[in-house]
């Protein structure tokens, strides 16, 4: 295995500020990789048989779990019953799992696609995302007590712990001794060895086994499992961000749906609702209660989010029929909608300046600058514009588009919004809400179908790409893709349930996202499968500048006498745990000011915020004065750690020599943890502004500490 010495640094450029569609060309960085003797010639083309690490090899073996015999294409087969299953159900569930990893990662051509970190820089290289879920295994085994010793401390190690970048400006330099590919090829084989010699040995899964519980040692293995797949839907969306020159795809896996239009057919410039895309219509949604939650004792793996009982009332609304195509989304773009900062949130202005965003990251500019002529970045290819398409944003722009929308109607008695978690239950079929615990799709689905053909959703990986927001069949209530195709951004800040507890093999996978600054996605899309997001009681997160295989519909919301609106969401009142206080709206009233979504002003909480703003800005002003202070040298942008040693210590390591790393708030732990690779330059007390809620705050003294970086 590859140790620090004999490992490849590898170094990347931050972005420009300038418009983008992420990663159509290979000039991503000016500095080149440096090449040694090592041989990666495997790696390119259609790779060859000893690249898959299972038991069985999935391009031989016919019978291989998710293998379609017509066509050799491997799709996501089913979640295992934790009450029913057998051994070898959890062995094709492992071999499917781990044979899509090997599958996605066959597609990056050269070692350099698999060292090149993204164009924004807020993500590891995809080499980390080839061996994050192979460790993974390890350290859960390691946790659960399945397994006694570590295989490789130091891939255990490295790949442990990913990104999840407090703002879209937080730039990660990306500088890191990362192993050789055939290295961790060879880490994989190891592995999977291991975990497949304890799903075939352990007593936990004896014919009448009991049900494997959130208290089995058994969890772990299916932690494992759901995680990996999380991960084969994050590194694609991250390959959908690389240049597309660094991928081809392989026979192995699923085709792009087949509405995809290849070739130079020509593709209308301005495309005509009705013809090119749908007419995006509203639909009833009507008043009642909704459940949510899943119970401990039903028969799946689910993260601990997932755990606990809310009901929450949905006043009347509509929503509309159709995901935002690109064709609807096109209007926006050419009324300028990503010029006018009146469409924005501070936040989601701020962003589009910073990354000059003219139009989606995925639309591929195919002309001079306004021509208004693009192409589409699908996952190995740009193909032509596919106007009926669901339009992927991030939740800056889909909340831009409501408010876009909203000052073109002229009753101004109706407020656009984006869907929330409560109506997102309503617009499902009764069965596939969380209140009906009798079964879920992905428990049920056949052996050689695929959830297209199955149930007609665009999930676990049925196609390669999205589909028509009108191609699959609509539920009961008239909505299209309401599962699958692509997540849908909701309003509601990612919170706990009541009756949420922390699961002791996975502490940190909900708790730390409780800040107020994750909002939920709710869904799924082509490349979820699994739990996340292939379940119907899945609750996923993103930061609001984050992409994903994700779009949103619009809800349309009448206004009460007073200009307001109920605004039915799952943080309202959102119990414990936080992250520095509760961040959450105690009200679901909302007041509705220039077509946004304020709180009320009678609403406990709202006269603070100018003045939470300001403290907040003038203790960020003192903490920037420290820093200049503390050093005569020009710093560019220090590291802050704001959970003070702990979050130090997760940091030091992306701090490169000669870089500033600022601890708030420092303790007497600190310079342990920093050890002798950090010299001290400045240490005083600084205000530190902490929102505990809607209607409280506090600023402290806390000691903080400047630190120098002089070794690596």
């Amino acid at each position: 295995f590859s140790s620090p010495s004999d490992s490849r640094s590898v170094h990347s450029k931050a972005p420009t500020n300038q418009s983008s569609t992420f990663a159509t060309s290979a000039a991503v960085h000016d500095e080149q990789l440096q090449h040694d003797e090592y041989d990666d010639s495997f790696l390119f083309g259609e790779r060859a048989d000893d690249w898959f690490t299972t038991a069985r090899n999935p391009r031989t073996d016919p019978t291989f779990p998710g293998v379609n015999p017509a066509t050799g294409r491997l799709n996501a087969v089913k979640m295992p019953n934790l009450r029913t299953c057998s051994r070898q159900e959890m062995l094709d569930y492992l071999d499917n799992s781990w044979a899509m990893t090997d599958a996605l990662f066959a597609t990056l051509q050269g070692e350099r696609a698999f060292m090149t970190a993204p164009p924004h820089q807020l993500r590891h290289p995809l080499i980390f995302y080839y061996g994050h879920p192979t460790s993974f295994f390890v350290n859960k085994f390691l946790v659960s007590g399945l397994i006694q010793e570590p295989v490789n401390p130091y891939f255990e190690h490295i790949f442990e712990v990913g990104v999840d970048e407090m703002r879209w400006d937080d730039m990660n330099k990306n500088e890191m001794h990362w192993p050789h590919v055939a290295d961790v090829l060879v880490y994989r084989r190891q592995v999977y060895q291991l975990i497949r010699s304890v799903v075939e040995t352990h007593p936990g899964l004896e014919p009448g086994h009991e049900q494997i519980t959130e208290d089995s040692q058994l969890w772990a293995l299916q932690m494992a499992l759901e995680h990996e797949r999380i991960h084969h839907e994050t590194s694609s969306m991250l390959m959908l961000e690389h240049p597309v020159e660094f991928f081809q795809s392989t026979s192995l896996l699923p085709d792009y749906h087949e509405s995809l239009t290849h070739g130079d057919k020509e593709v209308t410039l301005r495309p005509v609702a009705g013809v090119d895309y749908p007419v995006n219509e509203f639909l009833d949604v009507p008043t009642t209660k909704v459940q949510i939650g899943k119970p401990h004792d039903f028969p799946s793996f689910g993260w601990d989010n997932e755990y606990g009982h809310r009901e929450v009332n949905v006043p009347a609304c509509r929503a509309n029929k159709f995901l935002v195509s690109n064709g609807e989304f096109s209007e926006f773009v050419r009324d300028g909608g990503y010029l006018d900062p009146s469409y924005w949130s501070k936040l989601g202005w701020e962003w589009r300046c910073f990354r000059n965003t003219k139009w989606p990251a995925f639309w591929v500019q195919d002309g001079p600058s306004g021509s208004q002529r693009f192409k589409l970045r699908a996952m190995f290819d740009v193909v032509p514009m596919q106007w009926n398409w669901p339009a992927q944003v991030n939740l800056h722009e889909a909340q831009a588009f409501c408010k876009w929308k909203q000052a073109k109607q002229t009753d101004k008695k109706v407020i656009y919004h984006l869907t929330t978690e409560p109506i997102h239950q309503l617009m499902r079929d009764t069965e596939d809400r969380s209140a009906d615990v009798s079964s879920d799709d992905i428990l049920t689905l056949p052996e050689g179908a695929d959830m297209a053909t199955a149930s007609g959703k665009n999930l676990n990986w049925s196609y390669m790409s999205f589909s028509p927001v009108d191609a699959l069949p609509p539920t009961t209530q008239g909505f299209h893709d309401v599962f699958g195709n692509a997540w849908e951004w909701c309003e509601d800040m990612f919170s706990a349930l009541p009756g949420f507890r922390v699961h002791p093999y996975y502490d940190d996978f909900s708790e730390p996202c409780f800040d107020g600054e994750h909002n939920v996605i709710m869904g799924g899309s082509f490349a979820s499968a699994g739990d996340n997001g292939a379940s119907k009681f899945a609750r996923y997160h993103f930061r609001p500048h984050f992409f994903q295989h994700a779009g949103f519909r619009v809800v349309e919301q009448k206004m009460d006498d007073e200009g307001a609106i109920t605004l039915a969401t799952t943080d309202v009142n959102a119990p414990p745990p936080y992250v520095n206080g509760n961040p959450f709206r105690s009200s679901e009233r909302i007041v509705v000011s220039g077509a946004s979504l304020e709180s009320k002003s009678d609403a406990p909480g709202t006269s603070c915020q100018g003045l939470f703003e300001d403290l907040r800005r003038k203790s960020e002003e003192a903490l920037e004065s420290f820093v200049a202070s503390s050093t005569s040298e020009v710093v560019d942008k220090p590291v802050v750690a704001r959970e003070g040693t702990i979050a130090a210590a997760k940091l030091r390591r992306q701090v490169k020599c000669g870089e500033i790393l600022v601890v708030v708030p420092s303790d007497e732990a600190t310079p342990a943890v920093l050890e002798d690779k950090f010299e001290l330059l400045a240490s005083a007390e600084v205000p530190v502004f902490t929102q505990e809620s809607a209607t409280e705050a506090r600023v402290t003294a806390e000691v903080v500490t400047a630190w120098k970086k002089i070794q690596d």
